[in-house]
This record gives structure tokens, C-alpha cells and sequence, in this order.
């Protein structure tokens, strides 16, 4: 009877067979105890199956004979010579025989009663020593069923075997799999199972409610990794989405699909994004603007469902539910694509299906409804999630508007591009912007002067309350943190749109709020208590769409020489500029002064061509290059305020070019000194530092090229 114990057993049960008894006294084997042997004489070879005796072995050595065995097949005759292994045999072996495991009837159960209980039976070992290089273990088990097992330590190895003779007290398992083997096994099957019941569940002659179950279900299990990894690998969202063809006329299965899309944009490899998925994902948009979802109890339960699963999985409040739609769920999806490099084929279907019209027209109602505030009708965590999400959708228009440089995309898709989104709607979305900057900038101050206030009041605290007050700060910080990076935000959108494109700089200057909130953020961020590198970030994203909107249009530069600083003030826009070029400058030679001199200032000489490095251009190109790569490893700090009064210099320069006869007497005589050296030595460090790092697009070189030669030449 052949009987299976299962694959986990002990491997020190093995043994090999051995008749050599040693003692301590007499480590030579002289004597042989055939009371220990156990037969191994096969029944079938013998009458008298009782016999437990058989003679003894007097070798101690496995041997390997030849035998010759007779077959008789239809009366002919053939002789057959093989090799008979007599030594014991490996657990895995191949061989059925070397496998099996046989159950001894008789001496089962003719024996004694406690003759296979081992509890009840006392185990004594022996250690005797054979060789240096040889050592056996012998073990007792029951007086009249003696199991011999051997330990064998050779060369620092140990072996343990068991005699041929009882090898039916084991269990043998062939074909044994590694642990890893059978989880990946059980993974692709547990994958198997899953995507059968979900494309059952999927099928139109389904209930809807079970088809939209199915989809949250199969939702769910798209937000872990190892089930995206053999989505990718069997193509089976596209078996998916045929399959739900039909959901965009159904709300709560158009619904689950475009959560579906949502999660699986998550992936940084964002699987089984194609065209025809874009196409899908803009048809869920249409067809779930047009219809009247209030009285569908199903979609307000899937509404509810889907809302769980993302208030337990999301952590930063992406959603809120006056606004979850699939609309809003598709954005979303289309701001992860966008994170994941973003592919040129996607932006010409967004503009081609429409997309970006429900981009534009999304921000519009996130701000209209952001502006509606009047009445404090929101708390700040309300406020803040709505201020996020079109920060989001902003963001994501500026990755799809701007140019990639490592994508061989022609520029005229891009300049296509910016231009429908700049126009759409009668330019919708600057309108928008310039809402959204004056909201910012009122809950700028507001929030940084509560900061200040909470970072005096935490300086008076006690030590025991300083953790709860940490955090508190940083709830409290946040706003102001969040409101700053979301005027970064739309100067950085705006600077996209209006380079090199007049129509656009004068559309946008027509506004006289949004121009007089640049100087108003300009003026709030240099005022705030801000890092340097964040008032950087902020000051050069505002100076240099001030340089676009003053270098594209023909009247702005008299603005900035006639009108006011915003506020009340008497202070002109050009002055301002200048005292901001001086501060940045003066803030830049202190930092270089408590540094080593700068590679621009090594030459004690006043001539200021020489210290530009001018006499000679062709010889001292590629020596200021290499002087400008070790300034750029030594410079710190002081390339900041280099980099923010150089942007105002060429905002001044821009000025000049449009009339250098009447304005540079009142520019030069605000500037350091009341020459114009300083601005064109800054103006030249800009200027290489450019054509090192090809910063500028060829006609903003050339501008500034231009501006540097007037500046220099006005300098003497």
C-alpha cells in the first residue's frame, strides 16, 4: 500500500545502510552485532516471510554489482545485464521504486501491541569515531524494531541516511516547488479567476447594478500594483473598455468607468493609455454633461461608494463631493497623465476632441466659484481644496502647452497649441487667471500676517507645549505656503502663453487689474518673510512675464515710466524697478564679497571692457566659458539676487530700446553711482550665462544681445 505523509518532513530521518557496531574501547571494527540488522530480504524470494534474522554483512562499504537477469517475453529468451545500485538511494530520485513507500502487514500486525509506539520507547545513541575523516552515529528506538539511522560527517559535511532496509518507515515526495514558484503560480491564477468573474459581470445582459459593482470591485483591485503588472502584460483593458462601450449612456456605469481610468492613470506607466482610451474618456465627459443625474438612485449609490474608497485610500483630498462627477474624475485622470511623461500624440487629440475646452471650462467654475466667497460661506479646509485642484488643472494646461524638448514635436503644433487654449472662449482662461491672482494675493497677505503673528506667539511658549504648537503651524503655514506656489503657478502658465506672441501681451495687458497685481505680488513676496529661495522663485516668474508682456507690446513701457506703484502710492513703476535692481545688487557683491572673487571682478582694472572681457570676442569666448563654469561652482546665494536684478536690468534695457533719448537720464539716475557701469556688468553675466545654458529661445538672446550693446554703450 503506498501511502503519502506530505512534502514537509524531517530531513535528518534519512540514513544509509551500515553493520558496523564501534565502541570507545575498540575503535577498530572487529565485531559485528547481527541482532541490529534488520532484514532486507524480499518476500516474494522467500517461503518462510516470519524470518527477521538474515546473515550478517561483514563489509562497511556500499557496493555496486552486475547481475544478470533472464526475461522470458513469448517463449524467446533475452538476457538483459544492468547495474544494480545496492547504496542508498537520494529522497528525490526519479525512480518509482526508489520512491514508494510499503506497509509490512505482518509485522504490523502480528507485532506487540507498543511496538511502533516510539513514545513509550527510550532512545539511547553511541558515537564512535571510525576514521579522522569519518563519524557514526548509531540510535536505538524499540527492542524488537531496531531503526538504525547514521550520521556521516565527512570534510565538514553531514549526512543522514538510513539503512535500504528502512526506507518503508519514510515518505518520499517527488517534484517538490520553491515557495516563490507557487506564489507566482497562485497569483497569476488568483488573476485568472478575477478577471473571469469581473468579464462576466461586465456583460450588457448583466443588471446594472451588478455591472457597476463589478466595475468599483475591479476598480479596487486595479489600485495594487501586482494586478496593474498582468493587466499590462495580457492587454485585458482592452478587452475591459470594449466591453463597457455602451457605458457612457448609462450615468452610474459612466460613473464607475471613468473611475476606473482614474485609478489605473495612477500608475507611473499609465497602462492601457491610448487613443481610443482618450477618445472614451472624453466621449464619458459629453455624454455625463447632458444628462440630469439628480434622480438616479444608482448613481447616487455608486457616488457614495466610489467617495469611501477614496476618502480611505487618498491622502491629500483630491476629491470633495459637490464637485465628484465624472468630469471632474476624468481632469484628474488627465492630470496623473500628464505627470507620466506626456506623450505629443496626446496633446493634439486633447485639442482635436475637445479636451481642452473642458480643461479651460472646469477652471472657470473652480474660480467663479472660489470668487463667489463673498460671505465666508467656506471654511479655509474648503477653500484649500478647491484652491488645489485648479492649481492641478493650471499645471496640467501648462504641461500640455509647453514644449518638450526631449519629444522632436515641430513647432508649429506647439505654437497651435497655445494658442487654442490663450483664445478659447474669447481668452476664458486669462480671465480666469486674473481672477484667481487677485484672490491669491488677498489670502497671501492674510495668511502670512497670521503666520507672523503665530510664529511670535510660539516663541513665548512653554517647552511641553511645543509639539502641539509645531503642528499647529504648519496647518497654519500651509495656506500661505499654498498660496504662494499658486501665484507661482499662473505667472509660469502666463509666461508660456505670451512669449513671443504680441496678440496674446496685448490681450492680456488690457486688464489693468492683472497689471497692477504684478506689482502687487512683486511687492508682497519682497516683503514677506519668505526664504530666499522661495522669494526667488516667485520674483523671477513675475519679472520675466513683465519682460514679455513690456518687450511684445508697444505701449506698456509708458505705463511703467508714467503710471504709479499700485496702493495708493507715489512712487513711479520705473523707480521701483530701479531700487529693486539696487537692492538684488548690493545683496549679490555682499554675498560674493564673504566668498571668492568672482571670475567677472578678478581684474582690479576700472575699464570696464576689460573686465567684461570684449577687447578681443573671438579669442575670449572660450576662456569666459570655462571662467563661467567655475563661477557656477562656486557661486551660492549670491546668484539668486544676481539673477533677480538682472531680470529688472533688462526690464529697464527693454525701456531703453523704446526710447533711449527721453528715459535714460531718468533710468541713469537712479542706478548705482549714476552710471550705467554696474547694469552692464550685471547684464553681461546674465547674457553668458544664457548662451551657456541656452536658457532663451533665439529672439530672447537677441533681445538681450541688444540691450547689453545700448547699455554698454551708454556707459563712460
Amino acid at each position: 500500500m503506498t501511502t503519502r505523509r506530505g512534502i514537509f518532513f524531517s530531513s535528518k530521518s534519512r540514513s544509509v545502510d551500515t553493520n558496523l557496531i564501534l565502541t570507545d574501547k575498540n575503535p577498530s571494527p572487529t565485531k559485528i552485532e547481527s541482532s541490529d540488522i534488520i532484514n532486507n530480504e524480499d518476500p516474494s524470494s522467500s517461503s518462510s516471510s516470519n524470518s527477521q534474522t538474515s546473515p550478517p554483512k561483514s563489509t562497511a562499504t556500499i557496493a555496486t554489482g552486475i547481475v544478470k537477469k533472464k526475461l522470458i517475453l513469448k517463449s524467446s529468451k533475452r538476457t538483459l545485464t544492468k547495474t544494480i545500485y545496492s547504496g542508498p538511494r537520494k529522497i528525490f530520485s526519479t525512480s518509482y521504486k526508489a520512491n514508494r513507500a510499503q506497509l509490512n502487514h505482518k509485522a504490523f500486525f502480528g507485532g506487540e501491541t507498543d511496538e511502533y509506539n516510539l513514545d513509550h520507547n527510550e532512545k539511547t545513541s553511541s558515537i564512535q569515531q571510525i576514521s579522522k575523516n569519518s563519524l557514526f552515529v548509531k540510535s536505538k528506538s524499540t527492542d524488537n524494531i531496531r531503526t538504525t539511522t547514521t550520521t556521516i560527517i565527512e570534510n565538514g559535511r553531514t549526512k543522514v541516511v538510513c539503512p535500504r532496509d528502512q526506507k518503508k518507515m519514510y515518505t518520499v515526495v517527488p517534484n517538490i516547488r520553491q515557495p516563490t514558484t507557487c506564489e507566482e503560480l497562485g497569483e497569476t491564477q488568483s488573476y485568472i479567476d478575477d478577471m473571469d468573474f469581473f468579464l462576466a459581470g461586465f456583460q450588457a445582459d448583466k443588471l446594472l447594478s451588478s455591472r457597476c459593482l463589478s466595475a468599483v470591485k475591479f476598480a479596487e483591485l486595479c489600485a495594487k500594483p501586482s494586478f496593474r503588472m498582468h493587466l499590462r502584460t495580457e492587454s485585458a483593458l482592452v478587452r475591459v473598455l470594449d466591453i463597457l462601450k455602451d457605458a457612457p449612456e448609462l450615468p452610474s456605469l459612466n460613473l464607475c468607468t471613468a473611475f476606473i481610468l482614474y485609478v489605473l492613470s495612477s500608475d507611473t506607466l499609465t497602462s492601457g493609455i491610448n487613443p481610443s482610451t482618450v477618445r472614451l474618456m472624453i466621449e464619458l465627459v459629453q455624454k455625463s454633461s447632458s444628462k440630469n443625474n439628480n434622480d438616479d438612485e444608482e448613481y447616487k449609490k455608486m457616488k457614495q461608494r466610489i467617495m469611501v474608497i477614496i476618502n480611505q485610500s487618498s491622502q491629500d483630498d483630491i476629491f470633495y463631493e459637490q464637485r465628484l462627477n465624472t468630469c471632474d474624475i476624468i481632469l484628474e485622470t488627465f492630470v496623473n497623465i500628464s505627470r507620466n511623461n506626456l506623450k505629443e500624440w496626446l496633446r493634439n487629440e486633447a485639442r482635436t476632441l475637445n479636451g481642452y475646452d473642458i480643461m479651460i471650462d472646469s477652471i472657470s467654475s473652480i474660480v467663479q466659484d472660489l470668487s463667489n466667497n463673498d460671505f465666508e460661506c467656506y471654511t479655509l479646509d474648503q477653500i484649500l481644496i478647491r484652491y488645489r485642484k485648479v492649481c492641478r488643472y493650471i499645471n496640467m494646461l501648462e504641461d500640455f502647452c509647453s514644449d518638450n524638448s526631449e519629444q522632436t514635436s515641430s513647432s508649429s503644433n506647439k505654437d497651435i497649441n497655445r494658442i487654442y487654449i490663450a483664445q478659447y472662449s474669447q481668452y476664458l482662461l486669462f480671465h480666469s487667471l486674473s481672477k484667481l491672482l487677485d484672490l491669491s494675493l488677498v489670502w497671501f497677505k492674510q495668511y502670512s500676517s497670521t503666520n507672523d503673528n503665530n510664529s511670535n506667539e510660539n516663541k513665548t511658549t512653554t517647552a511641553s507645549s511645543v509639539k502641539t504648537d509645531n503642528t499647529d503651524e504648519i496647518k497654519t503655514s500651509n495656506p500661505r505656503d499654498i498660496f504662494r506656489d499658486g501665484c507661482k503657478t499662473i505667472m509660469s502658465i502666463l509666461v508660456i502663453l505670451t512669449n513671443d506672441c504680441e496678440v496674446h501681451c496685448d490681450h492680456l495687458t488690457t486688464d489693468d487689474r492683472f497689471f497692477s497685481n504684478l506689482f502687487r505680488l512683486l511687492v508682497s513676496i519682497e516683503q514677506s518673510s519668505l526664504t530666499n529661495e522661495d522669494k526667488f522663485d516667485a520674483l523671477a516668474l513675475t519679472l520675466n512675464l513683465l519682460i514679455n508682456l513690456v518687450q511684445n507690446t508697444k505701449h506698456v513701457y509708458k505705463h511703467l515710466m508714467e503710471d504709479n506703484m499700485p496702493g495708493g502710492s507715489s512712487k513711479k513703476i520705473y523707480e521701483y524697478l530701479a531700487d529693486l535692481f539696487c537692492e538684488q545688487e548690493d545683496l549679490a557683491a555682499k554675498a560674493e564679497s564673504q566668498e571668492e572673487n568672482d571670475w567677472m571682478m578678478e581684474d582690479g582694472e576700472d575699464d570696464l571692457d576689460q573686465r567684461l572681457g570684449i577687447q578681443n570676442p573671438k579669442n575670449a569666448n572660450n576662456e569666459n566659458g570655462a571662467n563661467f563654469n567655475r563661477a557656477l561652482q562656486k557661486a551660492a546665494g549670491h546668484m539668486e539676487n544676481t539673477f533677480v536684478a538682472a531680470f529688472t536690468g533688462v526690464v529697464l534695457g527693454v525701456i531703453l530700446l523704446r526710447d533711449c533719448a527721453t528715459y535714460a537720464s531718468q533710468i541713469q539716475a537712479l542706478m548705482p553711482q549714476k552710471k550705467f557701469d554696474t547694469m552692464a556688468f550685471i547684464l553681461k553675466k546674465f547674457f553668458i550665462f544664457m548662451q551657456m545654458s541656452h536658457a532663451f529661445t533665439p529672439s530672447g538672446v537677441k533681445i538681450l544681445d541688444e540691450i547689453t550693446s545700448l547699455v554698454l554703450s551708454l556707459c563712460g
